[in-house]
């Protein structure tokens, strides 16, 4: 649900050789290296879970580049969802900071350097690898009930700094909290710390978040880790100190879901995962098991994605099983 949003390191990405990191997708740069391009990234699934349903279908665009050799922008819209329902929550809750809406983030960054500014709605900075990932190529039943229910996508600044190597960057981020209804008129915020770090084999994203509620607040903690065994097998794991459900955004708890990702070559990757959660305030426990991956069918072109999903939910009794496709429609930076 989260991302990264920093341009050239995602165009990096794309081009590591056996690289178990997931794709991501974003408009090509021109060759001045300046310039904003657009995506637009229908998805379609076919889902069944005792029932046919539309399952993660959505209608996306993304807009990233470079204004200036100091400023960059970043806006993903979420436009269309599988449902009626869901569409309508999409619109009605514009104005909104403890729900989704039509606008998952929208923020201007500047370049100074080492450090850099983000101004603007921008994801909150919490979550392993698993809310690292575009939420148009996530599946929603099998990630994890944090995933599902906290509202990441609030208003507020973000400070970064990165080293000369850039293998690490540590971050300050304060914005306004999920569990205001409106953002910033509620006066409720969020502060929170990062450190991501690539270091040869391994990389880590560990977080802390004071999630500010009515009357204290939630100390979020979050770490993330994965390690390439091998060009093409990395395994990872992620742990939070809180589980969701859709009655209370956050509770006392653990997550944990270790995942295990192979690339036998750069158009295909499947990945296994096994997420246990445990509620500490009723020592509830469930566990989500699934296999999920991904194809690029046509040769030397990464526009076209057939992705499928599998997996059970032990509380809610659910097996469901995804077959879809993502098609992104990227237009040059102008």
């Amino acid at each position: 649900m989260k991302k990264f949003l920093v341009v050239c390191a995602a165009s990096m990405l794309l081009c590591l050789p056996g690289s178990a990191q997931e794709y991501v997708r974003v408009p090509e740069a021109d060759d001045s290296g300046r310039g904003v391009g657009l995506s637009i990234i229908p998805r379609f699934d076919f889902n069944y879970n005792g029932e046919f349903t539309l399952g993660d279908s959505s209608l996306y665009s993304l807009i990233e580049g470079d204004l200036s050799d100091v400023f960059s922008l970043s806006i993903c819209n979420h436009w269309l969802a599988a449902d009626a329902e869901s569409i309508n929550a999409l619109y009605k809750n514009t104005f909104r900071s403890d729900d989704v809406n039509w606008l998952d983030w929208a923020y201007l960054t500047a370049n100074l350097g080492g450090f850099s500014v983000s101004l603007g709605k921008q994801p909150m900075t919490f979550g392993g690898f698993e809310f690292d990932a575009y939420d148009f190529e996530s599946h929603t039943f099998l990630n994890s009930s944090v995933w599902n229910y906290l509202q990441v996508y609030q208003w507020g600044a973000k400070f970064d700094w990165t080293n000369e190597a850039e293998n690490t960057t540590l971050s300050f981020q304060a914005t306004t909290s999920p569990y205001g209804e409106r953002p910033v008129v509620s006066k409720m915020f969020n502060y929170a710390l990062e450190w991501r770090g690539e270091y040869g084999n391994f990389r880590n994203i560990w977080s802390a978040v004071a999630v500010q509620r009515e009357n204290d607040f939630f100390p979020l903690l979050s770490f993330g880790q994965q390690f390439d065994l091998s060009e093409k097998l990395t395994v990872g794991l992620d742990v939070y100190d809180a589980v969701s459900n859709d009655v209370n955004m956050l509770m006392k708890g653990v997550t944990m879901i270790p995942s295990f990702i192979f690339n036998p070559c750069e158009s295909f990757q499947i990945r296994a995962r096994l997420g246990a959660e445990l509620n500490l305030n009723d020592n509830n426990k469930d566990i989500v098991a699934g296999l999920d991956g991904f194809w690029f069918p046509i040769p030397d072109n990464e526009q076209f994605r057939l992705h499928f999903a599998t997996g059970y939910r032990h509380d809610e009794k659910l097996l469901a099983a995804t077959l879809g496709a993502i098609y992104y429609i990227n237009i040059p930076r102008r």
